[in-house]
């Protein structure tokens, strides 16, 4: 199996890289896929209260511990990868993949990833040249290790937090491949922000933190695509409904003595900072970027607009992104407070 920890966003909406870079449009998803693997994603939004309710401190605890403990553990990914059903899985996409109906793929591997992941789904539409199959999960680690930024690379602390995998089986004539994408992380506090700032209730936490999951994920790859150290701790700031994600490239591990997460490095939401919060430098650093509920980009930036949808970009919108998430980079300063 590939173990990816940053890959093209081809490879959620796929093409290969280098048709990105030439300029070749990625190709839509079918109306009927999506990230979810559900008919809609937008079918929670009406559970998004439209004014800015905010929780205490003591209840957005609670809420956010129990969000943490509905999601699965990570450690499930990793009784999965060493069970028999990801061999088996691999292989009935194999065979499957020879078929010009996508529905015998769905049918014979979702009993083999689901649970610990979704019920596969089509995330691009299927072809002759181009099969694929899609799952994921969003899974808490109790006690994730966090790494300091430095060379030594030692472990700083423990904290509670959730990852978003997902997981992906692709065909081409000339190969067969799976992967496994673990590159967004998000922290408890970071929860506990959302709800406090009245950017997400009880109802509507669920599709936040998936959204938000998300856009972190694209952004992850993105940043794989800039000039900037790949092995370097940067802090970012993305805008989000109005206020702003604190986010930083990190060694973030689930805490397993044997992982397959590589390297560690994810693209961590760190904290939330309401409208208020955000000061002019702020704001400066994010200028051109709007990001709202529905996870849709869209960016002044160069002289033009651009409206891009998560994991689905053309050779333009991944110039336009590199460029704004090179300028907002600024490398993240030692034990710096997370308000």
């Amino acid at each position: 199996m590939v173990h990816a920890q940053r890959i093209p966003l081809a490879a959620l909406f796929p093409l290969k890289l280098c048709q990105i870079l030439t300029g070749n449009e990625i190709m839509k998803p079918s109306p009927a896929a999506n990230l979810h693997g559900r008919p809609c994603m937008h079918e929670d939004e009406s559970l998004i209260k439209q004014g800015r309710i905010k929780m205490n401190e003591g209840l957005a605890r609670g809420y956010a511990t129990a969000f943490l403990q509905e999601q699965a553990d990570h450690i499930s990914i990793l009784h999965w990868i060493e069970s028999p059903r990801r061999a088996q899985a691999f292989k009935k996409f194999a065979l499957s993949s020879q078929m010009e109906n996508e529905g015998r793929a769905l049918e014979v591997i979702s009993p083999l990833i689901c649970p610990p992941f979704s019920k596969a789904f089509i995330p691009h539409p299927w072809s002759k040249s181009f099969k694929s199959v899609a799952a994921q999960l969003i899974s808490a680690a109790p006690e994730s290790e966090v790494f300091q930024e430095n060379e030594s690379g030692e472990l700083d602390y423990y904290e509670k937090s959730i990852f978003l995998n997902n997981l992906l089986y692709t065909a081409t004539s000339e190969n067969v491949e799976d992967t496994l994408l673990t590159v967004a992380n998000m922290s408890h506090h970071t929860i506990r922000r959302m709800l406090e700032r009245g950017i997400a209730d009880k109802k509507s936490l669920n599709y936040i933190v998936r959204i938000s999951l998300a856009v972190a994920r694209d952004l992850a790859q993105i940043f794989g695509l800039t000039s900037l150290d790949q092995q370097g701790a940067y802090e970012f700031i993305i805008p989000f409904m109005g206020g702003a994600f604190f986010a930083e490239t990190r060694k973030v591990s689930p805490g397993l003595n044997k992982s397959y997460q590589g390297d560690r490095w994810v693209f961590s939401l760190r904290t939330f900072y309401g409208e208020d919060m955000l000061k002019p430098g702020h704001r400066e650093r994010m200028a051109g970027m709007n990001i709202e509920k529905d996870g849709i980009m869209r960016l002044l930036w160069l002289g033009q607009t651009r409206e891009m949808q998560r994991g689905v970009l053309q050779e333009a919108d991944v110039q336009h992104l590199k460029s704004w998430l090179q300028a907002n980079a600024r490398p993240t300063r030692r034990n710096a407070a997370v308000p």
